[in-house]
C-alpha cells in the first residue's frame, strides 16, 4: 500500500479528527524502509503531525555526532523509532565537533544526558596520508585511529550512562589502485577493511558496531554515495538510502532495548518443503534435488543457522500431526530436526488459534512471533485475527524466501550469550514441564515433582551479558519498566549502598538459565528498595517469585532494613504483574495513576514465603550475596 494522495488525505483526516493512533497506524501501512526518499520524507512530515502522546511509545534520548549532515536522517529515524515503539528525542552535535563535544565535560552533549550515543562517521574521518608500499605506515594508521575511537568510547563511558552506537568505515567503491588494492595492504580498501576488523575486536561492552560497510553494499556501493551531495550539503549517504539507513539504525535501538522478535513459527508444505506431505509422502516432496528443492534446502539451513544463535522456531500446520514429522525423522536432505522445533503444532485447527496457543506455550507475547506461510490466505487470516504477530509477504519462488524474510530485519541482535544457544532446549523443556503437569491433580505435587533448585549470584563479568539482556528484554514481568546498560549495572554494583543480584534455576529437565535480575536500594530510612526486578515469563508460577522474595528479605536483615519497599510502574505488556506484591504480602501504602507502591515489614524472625525452589548450596558461587539463606 502506498503512501500515494488517496493515503495521505485518509492520514490527515484522522489528525484533524483527533484520532493519532488510527493515523499513525494507516502511516505505519503504507511506507516501507525501501520507499523513494520523497515518500519518506512525506511520512516523516505526516508524523511530525501526529501527538505522539496518544501512540503509548516508550521515551528514548539519543545524541548523534557526525561530521557529516544528518538532518534527513533524523527525520526518518523519528519515524522508525515510533514504529518500533519509542517516542525519540535528539540531541545533533554541531557538525563535525565529535572530538569537541566529547572531550569537554561541559558540552551540552553531557547536560542533555543521552542514553544512547551514536558516533555516526564515515570513511572520511580515517585519516589516511602514506606512502605506496608503506605497510608499517598503514598499520600505525589503523592503530592510531582505533586509538582515537577508544579513547572516546572510554570519555564517554566514564561521563554517561549510556549505550555507544560507533559505525565502522563505509570502504567506497573506487580505490586509485584497481584490483590491486585487495592485495596492497597499504591501499585505502585493505586500510578500511582491517581498520573495521580491528575496531570490532576492539569494542568493549557498552559499545555496539553499526556495520555501516555493511549497510552500503546492500543496494550497491555506487548508489551508496552521491558526490555531488557531499560537495554540496556534505551528505555522505545518498538521499534514496536514508529511508534503509534510519531502518536498520530502528531495529538495532530494538535489539538493545528488547523489542526484537523472539520465535519464527513456520507453516510446512510449500514453506519447508515443496509439496503436500499428506498427498505425495517423503518420496514426492521436493527437497534436495531439483532448483526447488535445492532452495528448500538452503531456507532450512538459514533457519537452523537463525535457531543456533538464539531464535526459537515453532512450526504451526494444517497437516496430521505424524505424518507432518516424517520428513524431520526420515527425510535424507532435511536440514531441521524435531529438536530444532521448540513447539510442532500440527493439527486441522483454525491456525491463528494454534498461534496463540504456541505463545502461550513459550510464555512469549504474540509481539515477539514471526509467521511465515507461503498461503496468502492463511497470511491475511493471521494478520486479522492476530494482528500483533508480524506475518512477511513471502513470494511464490522459494529461492526468494530467505530474502523475503531477512529484509525486514526482525531478528536483530547486539550480542550473544550461552542463553542464546541453549534456548530451544530450555523452551522444549517448558513444553515438557507442561505435559508432566497434566499428570498431577495438585499444582503442589506437580511443582514438588520438578526438583527445582535456585542459584543467588551477583554481578560478575561472566553473568553480565545475559543480565543486561534480560533486564533489556523483558517486557511483561518487569514492575518498574527500567532499562539499563552494562556499565549502569557494574556502576550500580560499586556502590555500597546497591545491591545487584542475579537468580539461575534448575529443575529435573534440566536448566532454566539465568531467569531474573534484581537491582535493589539501601535507603536512609532502614528499607530495602526493590529499583528493578525482571523475571523470565517461562519460569512464572513456579513459585520462583516466592524464591526471590525471601532471598531479598535475607539481603534487607543482612543491610540492617526493617522493611522491603517496592514500586509497581504499568506499561502495556507488565500487566501480569500488577498484584505480584500483593500476593507476596505486600501492603499497598501509595497508589497514583495506577503506580502503586508496595512495603513489607521485616519482624526479627522473617517468616519466609513458601516455595518449591531449593536453594543450590555452593561455595564458588560468583558475586556479593551469593552465601544466601536456605529456604
Amino acid at each position: 500500500m502506498a503512501l500515494d494522495k488517496d493515503r495521505v488525505a485518509t492520514i490527515k483526516k484522522h489528525i484533524a479528527a483527533g484520532r493519532h493512533r488510527e493515523a499513525f497506524a494507516a502511516l505505519n501501512e503504507s511506507i516501507t524502509p525501501w520507499c523513494a526518499f520523497p515518500e519518506q520524507a512525506r511520512a516523516a512530515r505526516l508524523f511530525a503531525s501526529i501527538a505522539t502522546t496518544d501512540l503509548g511509545l516508550r521515551p528514548i534520548r539519543i545524541a548523534l555526532l557526525a561530521s557529516s549532515t544528518v538532518d534527513q536522517l533524523v527525520d526518518a529515524l523519528k519515524f522508525w523509532l515510533a514504529a518500533e515503539g519509542f517516542e525519540a528525542k535528539f540531541w545533533i552535535a554541531p557538525y563535525a565537533t565529535i572530538a569537541p563535544s566529547i572531550l569537554n565535560d561541559q558540552s551540552a552533549l553531557y547536560e542533555f544526558d543521552p542514553q544512547i550515543v551514536w558516533l555516526f562517521e564515515t570513511f572520511r574521518d580515517i585519516r589516511i596520508d602514506i606512502a605506496p608500499g608503506d605497510i608499517a605506515g598503514a598499520r600505525k594508521v589503523i592503530e592510531a585511529a582505533v586509538s582515537v575511537r577508544q579513547s572516546l568510547w572510554s570519555r564517554l563511558q566514564q561521563n554517561l550512562k549510556c549505550t555507544i552506537i560507533q559505525n565502522n568505515a563505509d570502504v567506497p567503491a573506487g580505490d586509485g589502485m584497481g584490483n590491486f588494492a585487495a592485495q596492497a595492504l597499504w591501499s585505502q580498501r585493505s586500510i578500511l577493511r582491517q581498520y573495521n576488523l580491528d575496531l570490532a575486536h576492539a569494542a568493549p561492552s557498552g559499545v555496539v558496531i553499526f556495520d555501516f560497510d555493511h549497510l552500503s553494499s546492500l543496494n550497491g556501493k555506487r548508489t551508496w554515495f552521491d558526490p555531488r551531495y557531499w560537495y554540496h550539503s556534505k551528505s555522505a549517504v545518498e538521499f534514496s538510502e536514508i529511508g534503509q539507513l534510519a531502518f536498520q539504525a530502528a531495529r538495532v535501538i530494538g535489539a538493545l532495548k528488547g523489542t526484537a522478535k523472539k520465535c519464527l513459527v513456520l507453516d510446512l508444505d510449500n514453506t519447508l518443503w515443496g509439496g503436500v506431505i499428506g498427498d505425495e509422502g517423503i518420496e514426492g516432496i521436493e527437497l534436495g534435488a531439483g532448483a526447488a528443492g535445492e532452495a528448500f534446502v538452503d531456507f532450512q539451513r538459514w533457519l537452523k543457522a537463525l535457531q543456533r544463535r538464539g531464535i526459537i522456531l515453532a512450526v504451526c500446520s494444517k497437516n496430521d500431526a505424524d505424518n507432518a514429522k516424517k520428513p524431520f525423522q526420515k527425510h535424507p536432505d532435511m536440514q531441521l530436526n524435531l529438536d530444532d522445533i521448540a513447539v510442532f503444532s500440527a493439527n486441522w485447527n483454525n491456525k491463528a488459534e494454534n498461534i496463540r496457543e504456541i505463545s502461550k506455550t513459550l510464555n512469549l507475547g504474540l509481539e515477539s512471533l514471526v509467521f511465515v506461510d507461503d498461503n496468502p490466505a492463511e497470511r491475511d487470516l493471521v494478520r486479522k485475527l492476530v494482528p500483533e504477530v508480524a506475518v512477511p509477504e513471502l513470494p511464490e519462488d522459494p529461492a526468494e524466501y530467505r530474502m523475503a524474510i531477512e529484509k525486514h530485519l526482525y531478528f536483530e541482535t547486539t550480542g550473544f550469550s550461552d542463553e542464546d544457544r541453549n534456548r530451544t532446549h530450555l523452551y522444549q523443556g517448558n513444553a515438557s514441564r507442561a505435559g508432566l503437569q497434566a499428570q498431577f491433580k495438585s499444582e503442589a505435587e506437580y511443582l514438588k515433582s520438578l526438583g527445582m533448585i535456585g542459584h543467588i549470584g551477583g554481578l560478575d563479568s561472566f553473568h553480565l551479558p545475559r543480565m543486561t539482556q534480560l533486564v533489556n528484554k523483558s517486557n511483561q514481568f518487569n514492575l518498574t519498566t527500567k532499562r539499563y546498560s552494562e556499565g549502569d549495572l557494574k556502576n550500580f554494583d560499586e556502590k555500597h549502598d546497591m545491591r545487584v543480584l542475579h537468580f539461575s534455576l534448575l529443575d529435573r529437565f534440566g536448566a532454566n538459565g539465568l531467569i531474573s535480575v534484581v537491582v535493589a536500594v539501601i535507603r536512609p530510612d532502614k528499607t530495602l528498595f526493590i529499583d528493578l526486578w525482571v523475571m523470565s515469563c517461562r519460569v512464572l508460577a513456579r513459585t520462583m517469585e516466592e524464591f526471590i522474595c525471601n532471598k531479598l528479605i535475607d539481603t534487607a536483615k543482612e543491610a540492617g532494613c526493617t522493611a522491603l519497599v517496592g514500586e509497581y510502574i504499568p506499561s502495556a505488556k507488565n500487566g501480569i504483574v500488577a498484584r505480584l506484591y500483593d500476593r507476596l504480602g505486600f501492603e499497598l501504602v501509595d497508589e497514583e495513576n495506577r503506580r502503586t507502591t508496595w512495603r513489607l515489614s521485616i519482624e526479627a524472625v522473617p517468616t519466609y514465603l513458601t516455595t518449591f525452589v531449593a536453594q543450590q548450596e555452593a561455595d564458588d558461587a560468583p558475586g556479593r550475596g551469593a552465601d544466601s539463606h536456605t529456604v
